[in-house]
């Protein structure tokens, strides 16, 4: 499946006031119910200049599959550890070099 690849997992949002939230990393375990990986969470927010708050450290995430809106694989080689945000028109991207951008978000949703 999607273990020990790295991804980008786009979360549902339950509520219309609810700030839009991504996770990327590797994916260390995927199961029926769940998925585990050691990522770095996104958050759109309007406060910040590039509109995204990224997480300093990376850390475990345990992910509900049921919270999940979709997940995109990444390249092997992307380096997690620098991740570089760009716009496209509205749209609120990851750069991933050598391959299409990542979509995570709209502006004016944080």
């Amino acid at each position: 499946m999607i273990k020990d690849r790295i991804v980008r997992i786009k979360l549902r949002r339950n509520y219309a006031e609810q700030r839009p939230m991504n996770y990327v990393g590797k994916v260390t375990a995927f199961g029926d119910a769940w998925v585990a990986m050691e990522a770095t969470g996104l958050l759109l927010a309007r406060h910040q200049p590039n509109n995204v708050q990224i997480d300093a450290h990376r850390g475990a995430a345990l992910i509900p599959r049921d919270n999940i809106e979709s997940i995109m694989l990444l390249p092997d080689d992307f380096d997690v550890k620098n991740i570089q945000i760009t716009t496209e028109g509205q749209q609120i991207q990851i750069e991933v070099p050598g391959a299409a951008n990542v979509y995570i978000g709209e502006m004016g949703e944080g």
